[in-house]
Formats: structure tokens, sequence, C-alpha cells
């Protein structure tokens, strides 16, 4: 991790001499896993400590950042950089800009809420809790009154940040317990054999230089009436992998190739904005193209989808609500190939979920003019993907540099339902952190 390290304190000293609006904390938090039945790892308890550096989102500066990084301390494994925005902007003029760098931004409401990875990739170290980062390249944004466009274009691709794994001799480690291993054994000919893995990496240029270009049409002025449509061509942000098993002896050695595949996707929101918040209903269609594989490899496909759903926002000081749905239809990925199975879930995974419903609120309020406390309780459920998730987040913000924050999540899966959430099942967890303001 001392790369981890030098990225950060780099980092860190280009923010102290830029004239930017940027602001740096230290951080330090501990994470304890609650669930009696918990066996991903071999503790339940991690410690962590690290920095964030973040631009004023309010801020007209020309650089703007927004980054985490985090050191586990004895589980370096479990270290990251998530590096959601670093972008540079040039003014055109009055009404147009050009972003270069990587950049969020709402190409679809409904992508962008249930965190569906279509359009942006996700920052899945935690898959419970994954993030949105920018997609990497050239932005070119007018605004004209109520007319809006986006044209974005960019010879880079940088998939989804997944959860980091060990691999020895053939065999995943738990030592990291966001990252959900494959089986470790198969019926081969009536008997049990044990499966060692090999993966073949391919090479980081291979991966990264990949054509992808966009655009976003957005109509309606800030109150009122809006609709927002894109459409966009790019590598998916998850990779498909590939696999063929070979019988070593009394072993079977599972030989897995990852591959890069396109899509096309498609997206509209319709809706209605007021000083007291916004309702509106989300359009999302991605047509993937499956790749090719050698004929001995079993291959996945990956089957279209529509997902659709409502949102509300409504603000009421001090609180702020949301209640959303979403339905995919199509989505699925299935092996295909010499040692496929109808029965065997597939490697390569397209979405966490497929049907869920979603009420939030959030409570915000200063107490004696020196705490501001930030609390939100989110509930997640699904009668189609048989599981329930509760989120309660708070944050004290203490007059000067110091804040402190105490999350829990908590989750319960129905096992008779075969899905990919089942595997987070004993995740129930605590945060409890601190940071100070440099």
């Amino acid at each position: 991790m001392r790369s981890l390290y030098i990225i950060l304190i780099s980092i860190i000293c280009f923010s102290s001499v830029s004239h930017s609006e940027i602001k740096t904390s230290l951080l330090a938090q501990g994470l304890s896993f609650l669930s009696p039945d918990y066996e991903s790892t071999g503790k339940k308890t991690f410690a962590f400590f690290g920095a964030t550096i973040r631009s004023d989102s309010k801020s007209q500066d020309a650089f703007k950042i927004n980054l985490t990084g985090q050191y586990a301390v004895g589980d370096s494994i479990l270290s990251y950089l998530n590096i959601r925005e670093i972008y540079f902007t040039y003014k055109i003029d009055d009404k147009s800009q050009i972003h270069m760098g990587r950049k969020l931004q709402n190409w679809s409401s409904l992508d962008t809420i249930w965190n569906m990875g279509v359009y942006q990739p996700q920052f899945k170290w935690n898959p419970l809790t994954p993030e949105n980062q920018g997609l990497t390249g050239l932005f070119w944004n007018k605004n004209d009154g109520g007319l809006g466009l986006t044209l974005f274009a960019s010879p880079i691709y940088i998939p989804d940040q997944g959860a980091s794994y060990e691999l020895k001799d053939g065999q995943f480690a738990a030592s990291n317990p966001w990252f959900q291993a494959p089986p470790q054994n198969i019926k081969f000919q009536g008997q049990i054999l044990p499966i060692d893995y090999e993966i073949a990496k391919p090479e980081t240029s291979d991966v990264i230089f990949q054509t992808q270009y966009g655009a976003q049409l957005r109509l309606g002025e800030g109150k009122g009436y809006f609709a927002n449509m894109a459409g966009i061509y790019k590598p998916s942000n998850q990779l498909a992998l590939g696999y063929k098993g070979v019988l070593v002896t009394t072993r079977v050695r599972v030989d897995v190739t990852p591959k890069i595949y396109f899509e096309n996707a498609y997206s509209a929101d319709f809706g209605y904005r007021q000083d007291w918040g916004v309702v509106q209903l989300s359009l999302l269609y991605s047509k993937p193209q499956n790749p090719t594989f050698e004929p001995s490899f079993n291959a996945p496909q990956f089957e279209q989808s529509l997902s659709w759903g409502p949102q509300l926002f409504y603000r009421y000081k001090p609180f702020e609500f949301f209640l959303g749905y979403l339905d995919t239809t199509g989505g699925s990925v299935t092996d295909v190939g010499p040692d496929a199975s109808p029965d065997r879930q597939s490697l390569s995974q397209r979405f966490l979920y497929k049907q869920a419903i979603q009420a939030q609120v959030t409570y915000t309020d200063i107490f004696w003019n020196q705490v501001k406390l930030d609390s939100t309780f989110q509930f997640k459920t699904s009668s189609k993907e048989g599981f329930r998730q509760i989120r309660f987040k708070n944050a004290f913000n203490i007059r000067g540099p110091w804040a402190f924050w105490l999350d829990f999540l908590l989750i319960d899966t129905n096992s008779s339902i075969p899905t990919n959430i089942e595997a987070y099942k004993s995740s129930d967890q605590v945060w409890l952190g601190a940071s100070y303001d440099l």
C-alpha cells in the first residue's frame, strides 16, 4: 500500500497550494459485523484511517476533485482509493463549458439513485452501499434557458471498482468480507472435487483504451415540467467472466478469463419540479453485446433490460423525504458452453437486485449554534428478491474541525429465493468514525 500513501500525500500537498476551494479531512473509523453467523472472514472488526479531498460543489473553480483513500490496519486487502471525480473546466462563454477528466453527471435518475451502473461505473468496495463514479473523458455542456445539451466522448474506459481478493494456491482467501468467492468444490462423475482457480489478468492497456460516446438533452426551466433524455455507447461497467474446467488428477482447475463487452443504453426522465421537491418517472433501456470466447469456454450471455420507476422528493424543513420504486424486466445473465449448467449461478453479474421499494427520511438541524446533525433513515425492501435492508446514518459536525458519525446497516434475506443479494445475508454492521479538517 506504499503507492496509496504516495498518492494521498501528493494530493493533500496539491490541495494545500491550490487556489481552488478544496477541503481536506483526515479520517479514522472502525467497522464491526454484528451477525452471529458471520463467517466471511476470520475476524469481525476492522480499523481504517485515511483522508478525503473534496471541492465545494457550488464553487466555480476550474479544478474540482472528490476522492477518498483509506488504509485498513492489518488488512491491506481492504484498503482503497475511490476517485469519484477529478476534472478541469474551461469556460467557453456564459452558456457553455468544456470539462476534461472524470466527472459525475446525472445521465439517468434511475441509474444514479439506484446505483445500477449502466451509465456510470460504481465503487463497489461495499456492494451494499455502492457509490457512483464519473465517466472519464471530454464533456461539452451548453445551457440556454430551458434547453440543455451535453456531448461526451472518450478513448478511456474505467470499469466498476469492486472488492479486492487474494488468490493463494488456486483458492480464494477469506480476507475480504465484501468479496463473494465462487464455488470451491464441484460434483464430477459422482464425486465432490476441489477447485483450483487461475485468473488470466488482461493487460491494463487492453482494458482502458476503449471508445465511448454519448449525449444528453435537457428540457425545462428550474421550476415546472422537465424532461431529460440520454443515450450512450460504451463498454459495460461490469466485465464478462468466461471459464473452462480441466480435470487434473483429483482436482479441477478452472481457468477464468475476463473480457470487455459493449452496450447501448438509452434513458428518459419526465417530471415536475417546485420549491417543495420533485416528482418524476424514469425509464432506462440497456442492450448488451455478448462477448466472444473460445469454444472450450463457458461464456456469459447478457439479456437486454428495461427498467422503470417513479421517484418522489419532498422537502419540509428540517426534513427531506424520498420514496422510489425500481422494476427491471430482463437483465439476466446465463452461461452457455460445454460445462454450463442452468442450476449454477454465472460468475458474471449484472445487477445486485432488479426490483425494490425504497423509503428514506433525512433530518438536518443545528443545536446550540455548535453541532450540526445529519441523520438519515433508509428502508429498502423487495418482494421478488426477498430482502429487507435498513440503513441508519448519523453525522455530528461540531463547529470547527471535528466531525463524528455512527452508521448501522441491517439486512435480512429469504434464503429460499436464489438472488445475488443473498450472499450478504450475514452482513449486519456498524460503523463508528471521526474526521478532522485540515
